[in-house]
């Protein structure tokens, strides 16, 4: 199954490998049900196409279920196909070649992607929104950290997976159901980005396993450099949330290109 997570090319064929190395038999992990929504001031926004896994429940006890990891997988195409399909131009109406139309969506989609696949902000918008999952199912009254993790696979990386982790705090996930409320205090997380060999695929299941399930604050070392998903540079520090409308940008860049959304402090609009 390894290797066909490896070198499949049809995405259902990685997915359902991935599913059987994740989730055999007794298994650590098992597959969500609820798929994900990611939500900006409490309007439904956008439904990342991610295969979403959490821990079984056999597996932990119930006071330590809100600070174990919630873990997604999609492939990189994905984003670019859905990109592409929202940026279509309409047929001309009289069966013309619309190719102002054509060449304003071309300049749109290369505004939208990025130089740097690995640091594209959609990557934040899923992450973000498997925090909000977890948050909807917390059982905790206290402010809590979510921690998410994003397997991506890519088209040109037949020998590594990536792995993006986030530690997300509830103030973020606050601030993003009201986007009035103040900035200070809040810190943009750090997005970690790691790789993990596919290769020996006889040990990948293990590897790949005693990886996710890892319990330490992703802040700490991880061998792994942050990624900046702001401009085209890596980070090694947390930096602050910014003020102004720097942050709408940072979620308006998350879903840009999707849905054609434009937003203003304090509103989505669709």
């Amino acid at each position: 199954m390894a290797e066909i997570f490896a070198k499949s090319l049809a995405l259902k064929h990685k997915t359902c490998s991935l599913i059987n190395v994740l989730q055999y038999n007794g298994g650590t992990f098992e597959q969500a049900k609820d798929p994900l929504v990611f939500t900006f001031a409490k309007r439904p926004i956008d439904k990342p196409e991610c295969t979403v896994f959490h821990i079984a429940k056999q597996c932990i006890e119930e006071r330590h279920r809100d600070a174990l990891p919630m873990v997604g997988y999609f492939d990189y195409q994905t984003i670019i196909s859905k990109r592409r399909q929202k940026l279509k131009p309409r047929p001309h109406p009289c069966k013309g070649y619309n190719g102002p139309v054509q060449r304003l969506c071309q300049r749109k989609l290369c505004k939208v992607t990025p130089q740097t696949w690995s640091q594209d902000p959609y990557l934040v918008c899923t992450l973000l929104s498997m925090a909000q999952s977890l948050a909807l199912k917390s059982r905790s009254t206290q402010p809590n950290v979510y921690v998410t993790r994003l397997l991506v696979t890519t088209k040109s990386d037949q020998e590594y997976v990536h792995l993006f982790e986030a530690e997300i705090p509830s103030k973020l996930l606050d601030l993003l159901d009201d986007p009035t409320l103040s900035m200070k205090h809040v810190c943009w997380p750090t997005i970690h980005h790691s790789k993990l060999p596919f290769q020996p695929y006889s040990t990948f299941q293990m590897r790949l396993t005693a990886r996710l399930i890892e319990v330490h604050r992703v802040q700490g070392p991880l061998g792994a450099e942050p990624a900046d998903f702001h401009d085209s540079k890596v980070i090694s520090n947390k930096r602050k949330l910014p003020e102004g409308n720097d942050f709408t940008r940072r979620i308006d860049n998350c879903i840009a290109g999707l849905d054609g959304l434009a937003f203003s402090r304090g509103r989505g609009q669709m």
